[in-house]
């Protein structure tokens, strides 16, 4: 009886001895597990950071591609035109070369003011303003200078303040030495 309670005695220090071994060892695998765990977790966490990093880096680089290929497209364009303009310059360099008729033009009649010769339709002498036969038809233009006769004298200058087909009005700018002199209707307009 002794041997089988030494027996049972050494059977349960056995017991004891492998559940206090298991017992560790689940302790020392859980630590392992947990400690593993935690290291994935942060190199999960450094994957996640360079991830986004990563992102902003691409689309920086997406951005400036973006750039350069707008600005490609455009140096295209203008070098495009820039051959263009080239090869139309080319030929007609190349066509000015070549003896070519001569073009032949209508006449063309020109009306000089000096041969235009009218006369005072109206005057006004508080504002110093006349009205005379010659207009647009006659080449005037606002800003011409025109010199008023009577026969052969001089009276003064005019010059033109509106326009019209037949007629215009100008500002009468006398002469220093005729001062005395007033233009009338019917004086000449030269």
């Amino acid at each position: 009886m002794k041997k089988t309670q030494a027996f049972l005695a050494m059977g349960f220090v056995i017991t004891l001895a492998l559940a206090i071994g298991f017992f560790t060892q689940m302790q020392e695998e859980k630590n392992a597990r947990l400690k593993a765990e935690n290291m994935l977790g942060a190199v999960i966490k450094e994957r996640d950071t360079i991830e986004v990093v990563m992102n902003k880096k691409l689309q920086e680089k997406e951005k400036v591609i973006s750039y350069l290929t707008a600005s490609l497209s455009k140096e295209q364009l203008v070098i495009s035109k820039l051959t263009e303009n080239l090869e139309r310059s080319s030929r007609r360099f190349t066509t000015a070369g070549r003896v070519k008729k001569p073009i032949e033009l209508e006449k063309i009649i020109v009306s000089s003011l000096l041969e235009a010769e009218g006369k005072v339709l109206a005057v006004d002498q508080q504002n110093d303003l006349v009205v005379i036969n010659l207009g647009a038809m006659n080449n005037l233009k606002s800003g011409d200078k025109l010199s008023i006769y009577r026969g052969d004298n001089f009276i003064a200058n005019a010059e033109i303040v509106k326009v019209q087909d037949k007629i215009s009005a100008a500002t009468i700018i006398p002469a220093n030495n005729s001062k005395d002199i007033k233009v009338e209707i019917n004086d000449v307009v030269k």
